[in-house]
């Protein structure tokens, strides 16, 4: 597995060095054309990541060997991308990692990718939300293994 913080520095350079925001936003949406279908039957409200103007849904499972998996859609092709890239980033992290470790290299990408910058404001939002999302998602994974 690559390192979280190294991987969303790698996007965040790249998506830093494109010159207009248009060509950020096309490639966004190509990231977000590599994320797996997900299950229907994972679109539920429990699934549903407040704060998001498009139906966006994330899924944390708790795998055996103590690492989070995520999966998870949005109705909207840019947060599609965030997902991906956030998705590549943290599936096979421990929980620690998702709830503490990695929320700098969030920050810093945030900033580094310009994702606050000449957005409409729910996609500005989209990113953090989904973070914070899948931070809420690690802990209850947790709760429930350990219940």
């Amino acid at each position: 597995m690559t390192n979280p913080c190294d991987y969303l520095a790698e996007i965040g350079e790249d998506l830093a060095m494109l010159t207009s925001r248009q060509d950020q936003l096309l490639t966004l949406r190509q990231y977000g054309e590599y994320l797996p279908v997900m299950d229907s039957a994972y679109k539920t409200n429990d699934q549903l990541v407040p704060g998001c103007a498009s139906a966006t849904h994330i899924v944390a499972q708790l795998q055996d060997d103590g690492t989070i998996h995520f999966i998870g859609d949005s109705e909207s092709f840019i947060s599609k991308g965030y997902i991906y890239i956030l998705i590549e980033a943290l599936n096979g992290c421990t929980p620690d990692q998702i709830l503490q470790t990695v929320k700098p290299c969030v920050q810093t990408f945030a900033e580094q990718a310009g994702v606050r910058l000449s957005m409409i404001q729910s996609r500005a939002n989209v990113f953090e939300n989904v973070f914070h999302f899948m931070q809420r998602k690690t802990a209850e994974a947790i709760a429930q293994h350990q219940a």
